[in-house]
C-alpha cells in the first residue's frame, strides 16, 4: 500500500514537471529572441577626434565619449588622430561614421555626407592679453607683442586683419612663457591662453577679437549606411543639447548662450567679420596661405565671403 502511493506521488512529480518544462521552454526562448534583438538593434559608431586647435582645458575626445555613453543603442568609440593621420586613413580606405575636426582643417570633403555637410558644437575664439598693469591694448604694435601659432588653425589671418601680421610668432607654450617673462607686454592667443593664467593664479587683462574666427569644432557624418546615418543624427543632437557643459573643456557655446563668469564670459555673445566656410579643401587652404604670405588683406576677405 505505502509503495503504490509512492509510485503514484512521483507520477503527479513527473507529471507537474514535465507541464512546467512545457510552460517554460516558449518564455525562455522568447526571452531568448528578444535579447538577440537588442544585441542586434546595437548600433557601433566610430568617431575621430582631430584636435586642430588647442582647446580651453580637458579633453574634447573624452566630452565626445561621454555624450556617446548617454546614447541609448548605441555604442561610441572616440579616437584622437592628427589631421595628417585622419587624411591618409581616408585615403586608405578607412573611414570612420563621425568625424570631429577644426574648422581650419582641409582634405576630409570629399569623405563627407553630403546630405548634412557639418554642425558645428563648440568654439573658442582669438583674444589679446597681458599681464602689465598699466595694459590698455591702445599701445601694441608688433614689435611689443608675441603670436601663439597653433597648428591646423589660421592665426596669422586674424593678426594681419588687426594690423599685427609684422609680430614674432611662437609655438604656444613658447609663447606664453615669453608674456610670463616680460619679454612681450602682449600675446595674440585664444581661450587656451586664458586657462593657462588662470592656472598660473596671474592678474591679466584680456580683449577677444571679432575680425575673423576659425576656431571651431565641426562635426559631420562620413558614414554611408542609413542606420548608422540615423544614429549619428541622434548622437550630434545630442551633442549639441550638451553645451550647457562645455565649461568642463574650457570652450563655448556656437549659439552664444552664457556658460561662465569671469574672463571667458568676455567671449560670450560675440559676432565675427569672417570665418572659414568648412570643410575646406587644399587649393583653398592654399590659396589662403599665399595671400597671408603676400599680405593681401583683400584677397583674404574675398576667399573668406
Amino acid at each position: 500500500m505505502r509503495f503504490i502511493k509512492s509510485k503514484l506521488v512521483l507520477r503527479v512529480f513527473l507529471c507537474l514537471l514535465s507541464i512546467a518544462i512545457l510552460i517554460s521552454i516558449p518564455i525562455l526562448a522568447k526571452s531568448g529572441k528578444a535579447k538577440n534583438k537588442d544585441e542586434e538593434s546595437l548600433i557601433v559608431l566610430n568617431v575621430w577626434e582631430v584636435d586642430s586647435f588647442e582647446g580651453g582645458k580637458g579633453s574634447r575626445a573624452n566630452f565626445l565619449q561621454r555624450v556617446g555613453d548617454e546614447l541609448p543603442n548605441c555604442y561610441i568609440k572616440v579616437t584622437t588622430l592628427t589631421a595628417e593621420a585622419a587624411r591618409q586613413n581616408m585615403k586608405s580606405g578607412n573611414i570612420p561614421d563621425m568625424i570631429s575636426y577644426g574648422a581650419g582643417t582641409y582634405g576630409f570633403e570629399q569623405y563627407i555626407n553630403d546630405r548634412e555637410p557639418y554642425s558645428a558644437w563648440c568654439r573658442g575664439g582669438y583674444c589679446l592679453l597681458s599681464i602689465a598693469d598699466n595694459a590698455d591694448f591702445a599701445d601694441i604694435t608688433s614689435k611689443n607683442m608675441v603670436i601663439n601659432f597653433g597648428i591646423d588653425n589660421n592665426v596669422a589671418i586674424a593678426a594681419m586683419l588687426e594690423g599685427l601680421a609684422d609680430a614674432v610668432y611662437e609655438k604656444p607654450t613658447g609663447a606664453y612663457v615669453d608674456l610670463i617673462n616680460g619679454k612681450y607686454k602682449y600675446l595674440l592667443g585664444t581661450q587656451r591662453d586664458i586657462f593657462r593664467l588662470q592656472t598660473r593664479g596671474v592678474a591679466f587683462k584680456v580683449k577677444p577679437l571679432t575680425k575673423f574666427n576659425d576656431i571651431y569644432q565641426l562635426i559631420s557624418i562620413t558614414s554611408k549606411d542609413d542606420g548608422k546615418i540615423e544614429s549619428s543624427r541622434k548622437f550630434i543632437a545630442k551633442l549639441k543639447e550638451s553645451w550647457s557643459k562645455l565649461d568642463q573643456i574650457g570652450m563655448l557655446d556656437c549659439q552664444n548662450r552664457h556658460i561662465y563668469e569671469g574672463e571667458m564670459n568676455q567671449f560670450e555673445d560675440l559676432e565675427f567679420d569672417l570665418t572659414i566656410k568648412s570643410p575646406i579643401s587644399l587649393d583653398l587652404k592654399t590659396k589662403l596661405d599665399d595671400a597671408v604670405k603676400n599680405k593681401d588683406e583683400n584677397q583674404v576677405k574675398s576667399l573668406l565671403k
